[in-house]
């Protein structure tokens, strides 16, 4: 009889345990399930996030070529005071060269006219909180040099001056 006791008893037992970890797998299952539903809500935030700065970067990039190609042909074509009308930039043609007013700690020399004609190519986007920067590429093919040339835009997208080299 007392083994009978003791068999029910530990049957019990056994039992007792079975659905207390039963109750715990299932509570478990729902925490990492409701864990799991986070992180693929925080990881779709994180991929439209994402995608609107992608978005951002195109439009900023866009417009930005578009005025920096619009100014290299307008320095080719020699059309300074259209230049200086449209951009309300400053600047000074002398020996071949323009020579746009830089911020004091800037240092830049002057762009070789000659160079205008050259193909472009663009070499970096850089957009900060107080202004942007694209850099190209201008390769001379016959000479086989490459340029570096970047222009600077102010925090409202007002084109600024060209640099000669990487900022």
């Amino acid at each position: 009889m007392k083994k009978m006791k003791l068999g029910i008893f530990f049957c019990i037992l056994v039992i007792l345990i079975g659905c207390s970890d039963k109750e715990e797998i299932a509570s478990s299952s729902q925490d990492n399930t409701t864990q799991i539903n986070e992180l693929k809500e925080e990881n779709q935030k994180l991929k439209d996030e994402l995608q609107n700065l992608k978005s951002d970067y195109s439009v900023y990039l866009q417009q930005f070529d578009s005025t920096s190609r619009t100014i290299i042909r307008l320095i080719n074509e020699e059309q300074y005071d259209q230049i200086k009308n449209d951009y309300n930039t400053d600047f000074n043609v002398l020996n071949g060269e323009i020579n746009f007013k830089t911020p004091a700690n800037t240092n830049s020399m002057g762009f070789p006219i000659e160079n205008a004609k050259l193909p472009m190519s663009i070499a970096n986007l850089n957009v900060q909180s107080d202004s942007t920067e694209i850099g190209y590429y201008l390769e001379d093919g016959e000479k086989e040099e490459r340029f570096l040339i970047t222009f600077v835009y102010d925090q409202k997208g007002n084109f600024q001056y060209i640099y000669i080299g990487d900022v």
